[in-house]
């Protein structure tokens, strides 16, 4: 089951609609279906003939059986019917002992009660297996976080422009200008927390910093002050946003638009800052954009406040290939103690794999300033080897930032085969076309290839490559956490619930991104490849990746390994 938003036909030629979020969409959605029905030549026309043609739907569901076909061929089929998927999917799951869904539909209160409903089951009912769990932690907190951009800023300031800037808590402000108010201090605790003033007014910039720690009633504080307004008067305001933003919602909704309203989200935002419990929260300021678009932002520091699920269904079992340390996982998400984990070994034989690291670089940041030679020599091994052996070849940068400074730099010109580079705000549409010709090069005829991407990132999780369309694995530096206010926070977090905030919230993430992008290699028991570690750190990861050992020269050693293979393979 795929979200709305993939689903949906109407969206396909509509970037509003594809962008809109859940309950977005849901309206949306809804006001499309009444329309359908009440009237022949409005609302959505793939959901008309979805209530018209029963003859269809029967087809389409038939076929669905019996070839099982994989979500785009399904959303394809249905398109080329002009009925909506969407609907077809929802009766198809509800004969169905498993369902596969998006984290969304289980740990958004809102989706799962629609879930459960349409398939007439209650939490009781459910096994909730979570596949890729190591993901589970982060993705909560990013669920239960919310943040307000200047971006977001303006955006209400064009929007209440274009609906007559009403006045807000009767009279004593307009729209417009509540929202320059806010904006100003925003800008104002950037300045202050993560920018610093020097004397004259002049801001310090520090271009490694990009936020900071603001005091949990530090935005509140300021904006009564200048707004020379009490607490209740700002209850009152929130409210006002809230019930004008609903009012333009429904104004868009008639007009056939996404019913989006930046006021709204505003009131959103607003009420959910002013009342949120501290002890699972830090605010913070932040300045990702170089000054171009500052936020606020609440982050969850504990995502065990979004696992009530996890205690209402009949059982959960949670696994990954790279779970460990089980305990931090189990305390992350507030599990009973007594939870049963297990670690069981890779039913892969263990030949099949080889890990290598060196110790003649690294990406930590004080001796990549003091050694000015450690980037070529770096860069050296990864265009040796993948100059050197025709193996398809991916190439694993610790962020995009890294990636982008070898590029820069002119290095990628140095490879002597066909280069594929992931880019970071790549469409999936563009990303899958990219894999897809990556590994169409792997077929074991000297066509090879080299893929550049990013632990972490969407290529390093999730996606197979068996066989020759990977055979080599290169893992540039160690991946750690930038050492930000976020993660400092998370860090004295852990520190002060568990005791072991580096061990939890730094050494084991970080493991894990590798692991990840190691795991690309062997996806089968015939899978065979080599893995190898560019910094002189990586010992310091034994405990995770235990089969990992040292290489004096890497191009022998993996030239080694492959000889071994290609006598397997005679």
């Amino acid at each position: 089951m795929q979200g709305r938003g993939n689903m949906c036909l109407l969206a396909r030629d509509n970037p509003e609609i594809q962008n809109g979020n859940s309950e977005e969409l849901s309206k949306f959605c809804s006001h499309q279906k009444k329309l359908a029905v009440s009237e022949k030549r409005k609302g959505c026309s793939y959901y008309r003939r979805y209530l018209g043609d029963k003859e269809c739907v029967a087809t389409i569901m038939e076929w669905t059986q019996k070839h099982l076909p994989t979500a785009e061929e399904f959303i394809h089929t249905c398109e080329k019917q002009g009925i909506c998927p969407y609907e077809i999917n929802k009766i198809l799951i509800h004969d169905a002992q498993v369902v596969v869904v998006p984290y969304v539909y289980v740990f958004d209160k809102s989706i799962r009660i629609k879930l459960f409903d349409w398939l007439s089951i209650s939490e009781e009912d459910v096994i909730l297996v979570v596949d890729e769990a190591h993901n589970l932690p982060d993705y909560l907190r990013e669920l239960f976080s919310m943040d307000l951009s200047t971006w977001m800023l303006n955006s209400c300031l064009m929007e209440a422009d274009q609906f007559g800037n009403p006045s807000l808590a009767d009279g004593r402000i307009s729209v417009t200008a509540f929202c320059k108010e806010l904006m100003d201090v925003v800008n104002i605790l950037r300045d202050t927390y993560v920018y610093g003033i020097l004397e004259g007014g002049i801001r310090r910039i520090n271009q490694e910093k990009n936020d900071a720690l603001i005091p949990s009633h530090e935005l509140e504080v300021e904006l009564l002050s200048r707004l020379k307004i009490t607490s209740k008067t700002l209850k009152d305001i929130i409210s006002d946003l809230y019930a004008y933003g609903e009012k333009i919602q429904e104004y868009k909704q008639k007009d056939g638009k996404l019913p989006r309203s930046y006021l709204h989200n505003l009131g959103v935002f607003l009420g959910f800052w002013t009342t949120i419990e501290m002890d699972q929260y830090i605010k913070l300021i932040v300045d990702a954009g170089q000054g171009k678009n500052p936020r606020v932002e609440a982050y969850c520091l504990d995502p065990a406040i979004g696992t009530d699920i996890l205690k209402e269904v009949y059982c959960s079992i949670h696994m990954s290939g790279t779970l460990e340390p089980l305990e931090e996982y189990r305390d992350s998400l507030g599990l009973p103690f007594e939870t049963k984990i297990a670690l069981y070994p890779s039913p892969f034989p263990t030949k099949n794999r080889k890990i290598f690291f060196v110790r003649d670089v690294t990406t930590r940041y004080d001796e990549l300033i003091k050694d000015k030679t450690i980037i070529p020599q770096m860069w050296k091994h990864v265009s040796d080897i993948c100059n050197r052996f025709e193996r398809n070849t991916m190439v694993f940068f610790p962020s995009y930032n890294t990636l982008s400074m070898f590029q820069k730099d002119g290095h990628f010109a140095e490879i002597q085969r066909c280069l594929y580079v992931e880019e970071q705000h790549m469409s999936q549409s563009e990303l899958m076309d990219l894999v897809t010709d990556f590994k169409s090069c792997g077929n074991g005829n000297g066509n090879s290839a080299a893929l550049f991407s990013v632990m972490g990132g969407r290529v390093s999780e999730g996606m197979d490559f068996p066989a020759e369309q990977l055979e080599i694995a290169v893992i540039v530096g160690i991946p750690y956490p930038k050492p930000t206010a976020r993660q400092r926070g998370l860090q004295n977090y852990y520190d002060q619930k568990f005791g072991k905030g580096w061990d939890y919230t730094v050494q084991a993430p970080t493991a894990r991104k590798m692991l990840q992008a190691i795991g690309r290699l062997i996806r089968n028991e015939n899978d065979r490849g080599v893995a190898v570690i560019l910094d002189k750190r990586a010992p310091r990861f034994h405990q995770y990746i235990k089969d990992m050992q040292e290489s004096k020269n890497l191009l022998i050693d993996i030239g080694r390994f492959m000889k071994q293979e290609n006598s397997l393979k005679k």
